[in-house]
């Protein structure tokens, strides 16, 4: 029986070719993804809000009221176990009683448990009445582990005490990476994209500046929009 032996140098050289294929498919599904928006109705429209944090410093909630045609804030509170937002109940207590529409985030960290970090957000949002479900911010600090199950733990646990599933906040290639899964269809996600014209995934929020002016805030705040297919009352907390 007579075999073929395929030379090494042709070997290499189909799998060079393999791999700028699938390069090429990649930056073709990249580029299919920046369309989507346009082609599925991605247009954003008011409610337009602000996320709220102490890098803002000192806020005048009663201009920002008066003086902005806003419909919500969402407002830094916890991140991991251990840290809480400097301003976050002074923002807090000031926001409700202008009357915006809030609600809270929490950053999440791998590095603790889903438990010590619902500890810190229930502590620090105690005696709040939020409007709005809360955020759980991920921000990945090592792209090969996420801790997932820890993370899918933390928002049950948010869920189950709050009635209403956590939104997902995070950038567009961590929503890829991560978040593009079936099992989390059910969650409203709010994409971090910064300049882009629209983001490249299916969101609820979009976060399109990081440097939005607001009368009543003297820093640069981050600008959000709502997604024309969704309402506020969709991501409300039912009382």
């Amino acid at each position: 029986m007579f075999f073929f032996t395929i030379p090494k140098n042709v070997r290499i050289f189909a799998n060079s070719i393999k791999d700028k294929i699938i390069r090429s498919m990649r930056k073709i599904f990249y580029l299919l993804m920046m369309a989507l928006p346009l082609m599925a109705s991605a247009q954003t429209t008011a409610p337009m809000g602000i996320f709220v944090s102490q890098n803002q410093g000192t806020v005048d909630w009663p201009a920002v009221r008066e003086q902005n045609d806003l419909e919500f804030v969402y407002i830094m509170t916890t991140t991991g176990a251990t840290i809480t937002d400097q301003r976050c109940l002074t923002n807090l207590v000031q926001a409700q009683k202008v009357g915006l529409p809030l609600g809270c985030v929490h950053r999440y960290d791998r590095h603790y448990s889903a438990q010590g970090q619902m500890d810190n957000f229930k502590s620090a949002v105690k005696g709040c009445q939020m409007d709005l479900a809360p955020i759980v911010y991920v921000v990945p600090d090592n792209p090969y582990d996420l801790n997932i199950k820890r993370l899918d733990m933390l928002l049950q646990m948010m869920e189950k005490e709050y009635g209403v599933k956590p939104l997902i906040m995070t950038s567009q290639e961590a929503y890829l990476k991560y978040f593009s899964l079936e099992r989390y269809g059910a969650y409203h996600v709010v994409i971090v994209s910064n300049g882009l014209k629209f983001p490249a995934t299916r969101y609820t929020f979009w976060q399109y500046t990081d440097k939005e002016k607001v009368a009543g805030i003297v820093e640069y705040v981050p600008g959000w929009k709502l997604h024309l297919t969704y309402k506020l009352a969709d991501v409300r907390i039912k009382n």
